[in-house]
This record gives structure tokens, C-alpha cells and sequence, in this order.
């Protein structure tokens, strides 16, 4: 079994409800993704690097119209 990764994505587009719901929907539907937690900067993803690379994980956030400010490997 893998060790599960944590990574910090600071975004700023997060100012509503809706808006955060749609995110945490989004990566909850990414294979490799264990939880997504909004926080008061952006989001905190746990994700099984054998799934997905923090790289696919930002790109699919940014694909979906968020913008992607800072990333921090945890």
C-alpha cells in the first residue's frame, strides 16, 4: 500500500459557497484523490501518488477555471 501525499493549493477564486462546493466536487471525482478539505487560502488535497502527480492535480484545477496562485508539498 502507498503512502498517501498531501498538497497545498492557495487559490483565490474561493469567495463563495458555490464556488467551493464546485472545487471540493471536482477533486473528490479525481482517481487517486482520498480527501479535499477547503481552507481559509485555497485547499488542502490528500491523494495517493500512485494515482495522481501534484502536477495532473493543478492542472486539473486550473483546467476547471480556478486559478492556482501557490503550490506547497506538505
Amino acid at each position: 500500500m502507498s503512502d498517501f501525499k498531501e498538497l497545498e493549493l492557495e487559490i483565490d477564486d474561493l469567495t463563495e459557497e458555490p464556488i467551493e462546493e464546485q472545487l471540493r466536487t471536482l477533486l473528490r471525482q479525481i482517481n487517486g484523490v482520498h480527501t479535499a478539505r477547503i481552507t481559509q487560502s485555497g485547499v488542502h488535497v490528500i491523494y495517493n501518488p500512485l494515482g495522481i502527480t501534484p502536477e495532473e492535480l493543478v492542472q486539473t484545477v486550473r483546467k476547471a477555471g480556478f486559478t492556482v496562485d501557490y503550490t506547497q508539498k506538505a
